[in-house]
């Protein structure tokens, strides 16, 4: 399989697309070709001026807990899911853990079960190396190499996730 070639003339939905991470591979994706790649984040912590701008890249400014919103960018039948969009950072969720779960853990399921109604042929979880692996681990990181030394919220709900996607 040559990367070149992966994605190009494939619709690509990215949750989270607007923050740091999310913004680089949406640009990398259109650079190889996607036909479009969608961004669904809500910017709650990212910032509009930061999305890309290219033909084949269109923003939907939403949250991952709405159905309505899945349902319209499920509309497009994407080909490859990345899913990044996530509450972070460890003390937000230890001062939020209800909507901690609520988006990594709920947020997680909605998109993986619309992304199996239509049919995705790749999903990809965006995890969190200290958040499932550890302070501790050796690297590089194997998908076996799971810690159940969570301290936080946020290292639950993105373990849960590891586990929901498995």
């Amino acid at each position: 399989m040559n990367i070149e070639n992966e994605y190009e003339g494939k619709t690509i939905l990215v949750t989270g697309g607007a923050g740091c991470i999310g913004t680089n591979l949406c640009r990398k994706l259109a650079e190889l070709g996607a036909k479009k790649v969608i961004i669904l984040d809500d910017l709650s912590s990212a910032y509009e001026w930061n999305i890309p701008k290219s033909k084949n890249i269109a923003f939907v400014k939403g949250s991952i807990l709405d159905d309505e919103m899945l349902k319209r960018v499920f509309k497009e039948r994407p080909d490859y899911v990345f899913h990044l969009a996530a509450h972070f950072a460890n003390q937000n969720s230890v001062d939020n853990p209800e909507y901690d779960l609520m988006v990594n853990g709920i947020g997680t399921l909605k998109v993986m079960q619309y992304a199996h109604l239509v049919g995705v042929e790749r999903f990809v979880y965006s995890s969190s190396g200290c958040g499932v692996y550890g302070l501790d681990s050796k690297m590089p990181f194997e998908e076996h190499d799971v810690s159940i030394s969570l301290h936080t919220p946020y290292q639950v709900t993105k373990l849960l996730g590891e586990l929901y996607t498995n």
